[in-house]
C-alpha cells in the first residue's frame, strides 16, 4: 500500500479523535501514526486542546472526500509511472535500433590501402581512367565514396559497416574493373583533377596522376563499359 501523505492524515485526525470515521479510515490513520511522530504530536494536541460540544450528527461526506482525494493521488501516481515506463521503453528501443544500424548498416569503416591491389590501369581517348580493384581481405565492400581536396586530389574510399560481411561471388565492389571520368568529375566539382588515389588522405595508393602515361584501354574493357 502506498504511503498516505501527512496532509491527508491531518484532515482525518479530528474524525479519528471523535471516533466517527470509517473503519477503513481508522485503520489507515493507525498505520500512519505508527511511523509518523509529527502526526502523533498533532493528535496529542487535539486530545489536549480540542473541546467539542455534545456529539452532533457528522457529515460523512467529509470522510468520503478524503478517501476520494487519496484515490486521486494514487491514480496520478500510477499515471506518472505508466508514462515514465513508456518513455523509458521507447528510449531503449531507439538505442537498440541505432546500435544495430551503427554496427550492421552504416558504412563508416574504410578499407586500408594495403588490403587493396590496383592493377591494369589504362586510359581512354576521351579522358576516362580505367583500373582493376582487388580487395583481398575476404570481406564485402558496401560502397565506394568519392572525395576531392582543395589540391585537386580525388580519393576513392571503400567503405563497410563495423560488423563486416564475408565476401562471396559474384563480387560487387571488391573485385572488378572501374573507371573515373576525369571531365565529368571536373565539371561536377568545378575543379581540375590532378591525381586519383585509392584510400584516404592519410592512407592512400596512387592510381593516376596528371601527366602520367598510361596504355590505351583494351577493347574488352571498352566493350564492358560501353565506351
Amino acid at each position: 500500500m502506498r504511503e498516505v501523505p501527512c496532509e491527508i492524515i491531518e484532515d482525518l485526525l479530528p474524525l479519528y479523535h471523535d471516533e466517527v470515521c470509517s473503519e477503513e479510515s481508522r485503520k489507515m490513520v493507525d498505520e500512519h501514526l505508527a511511523g509518523c511522530e509529527q502526526c502523533r504530536i498533532k493528535l496529542a494536541r487535539i486530545q489536549t486542546d480540542l473541546s467539542l460540544p455534545e456529539k452532533e450528527p457528522v457529515d460523512h461526506s467529509t470522510d468520503d472526500r478524503v478517501i476520494e482525494k487519496i484515490a486521486a493521488t494514487w491514480k496520478k501516481g500510477r499515471a506518472r509511472s505508466f508514462t515514465k515506463g513508456v518513455l523509458i521503453s521507447a528510449l531503449s528501443i531507439s538505442i537498440v535500433i541505432l546500435a544495430y544500424a551503427g554496427l550492421f548498416k552504416w558504412n563508416i569503416m574504410s578499407v586500408a590501402s594495403d588490403k587493396a591491389e590496383i592493377s591494369d590501369i589504362s586510359e581512354t581517348a576521351d579522358g576516362k581512367i580505367v583500373y582493376y580493384l582487388d580487395i583481398d581481405d575476404g570481406y564485402r565492400v558496401n560502397t565506394l565514396k568519392y572525395d576531392m581536396d582543395d589540391s585537386g586530389n580525388l580519393y576513392i574510399t571503400a567503405l563497410r559497416p563495423v560488423v563486416k560481411e564475408e565476401s562471396l561471388p559474384p563480387y560487387t565492389l571488391e573485385k572488378g574493373h572501374d573507371f573515373i571520368d576525369i571531365h565529368d568529375q571536373e565539371d561536377f566539382r568545378g575543379q581540375e583533377v590532378k591525381a586519383i588515389y585509392f584510400g584516404t588522405p592519410k592512407d592512400k595508393t596512387l592510381i593516376w596522376k596528371k601527366g602520367m602515361k598510361l596504355p590505351e584501354a583494351s577493347e574488352e574493357v571498352k566493350e564492358r563499359f560501353g565506351f
